[in-house]
């Protein structure tokens, strides 16, 4: 298993870091006169491969201090609608068209206590996994809607579904569907994504239909109410 993640981390690594050197050596050469069109565009596809590689790295060591007991977590009055349209704008700007990506927010205006850092990670693993597991020109939903003492949020996508297996094991750490494409992920973005929830006083469930997609939905507290009451990760089918 230790193997495999040394494997796919290495893989997730060598990908951006490819793409960051072949643009840039593709704009030191002097044997040609590229347009401003052009090197805007390469700038930006390195600048998008750089963030990508941040966002990896960032996983690894909040991972890593999950797993030490030294997370530090910020909690503060977070504007969820902001949080929201943000990850879901940095998300269709990595994809290119290629997903559509729709916010609901009920009401308009929700506030949670939370690190608004760790909630951006929770999001943006949430919407990779979606992604990942989503066909291509498919609509991934981000909802939001405040209940008695919490706000319930969940992503929503049209992929292939969760097999009942791999539902009592896909919080796991290092854990793989072999139904996902080769070469993506390292079995960790779900697993970080519960402790990252978990630490800051929520918690995290799925529903999925083989075929039908699926749909993780999170709590965290209102701002100004007490840590939701922790419950074990909930896993059901549709």
């Amino acid at each position: 298993m230790k193997s495999d993640f040394v494997s796919a981390v290495s893989h997730e690594l060598r990908t951006p870091l490819t793409s960051i050197y072949g643009f840039a050596e593709t704009l030191q050469r002097s044997d040609v006169d590229f347009t401003d069109v052009e090197r805007e565009t390469f700038l930006r596809h390195i600048a998008a491969e750089s963030e990508r590689l941040i966002r990896i790295v960032d996983d690894l060591l909040s991972v890593a201090r999950l797993e030490a007991g030294t997370l530090d977590v910020a909690l503060e009055p977070t504007d969820l609608g902001d949080a929201l349209r943000d990850a879901a704008a940095a998300a269709q700007g990595r994809e290119e068209g290629r997903h559509r990506f729709s916010v609901r927010i009920e009401p308009a205006e929700l506030a949670v206590r939370a690190d608004r850092e760790k909630l951006g990670q929770v999001l943006a693993n949430l919407l990779d996994n979606a992604v990942r597991y989503s066909p291509e020109g498919g609509t991934i939903i981000v909802s939001a809607r405040g209940r008695a003492r919490a706000a319930e949020v969940t992503v929503a996508d049209e992929g292939i579904g969760i097999s009942e297996p791999d539902r009592q094991r896909v919080f796991a750490k290092f854990f793989r569907s072999e139904r996902a494409p080769a070469g993506q992920g390292t079995g960790l973005g779900l697993f970080l994504v519960r402790g990252l929830v978990t630490a800051m006083g929520g918690r995290i469930w799925l529903e999925s239909e083989e075929g039908r997609g699926s749909r993780f939905t999170f709590e965290l507290p209102l701002d100004g109410e007490e840590p939701v009451e922790t419950a074990p990760v909930e896993v059901a089918a549709t």
